[in-house]
């Protein structure tokens, strides 16, 4: 019982076929798309921590700095009286 097919027939079922790849590939780029949002995300926060953490070692540094001019100013002081 071998069926022979039509171009019609052929037409359709690729037309079919193609429909349903359209309809996956949808799917997937909208799952990467809400993965890649996640991901922008996550880079987001790690940009703002990182902002606060140089932040806060900068404010470190230019404490002890002053206290390192602070102590040398002393020492010079006692060193010349």
């Amino acid at each position: 019982m071998a069926e022979t097919l039509g171009t019609k027939d052929v037409l359709e079922q690729v037309d079919a076929r193609l429909g349903n790849v359209e309809q996956d590939l949808r799917g997937l780029r909208s799952e990467m798309n809400s993965r890649f949002d996640r991901v922008y995300q996550e880079l987001g926060g790690l940009r703002e921590e990182i902002r606060d953490l140089r932040n806060s070692v900068d404010h470190r540094f230019i404490g002890m700095y002053g206290l390192l001019v602070a102590v040398l100013l002393g020492v010079a002081g006692l060193w010349f009286k």
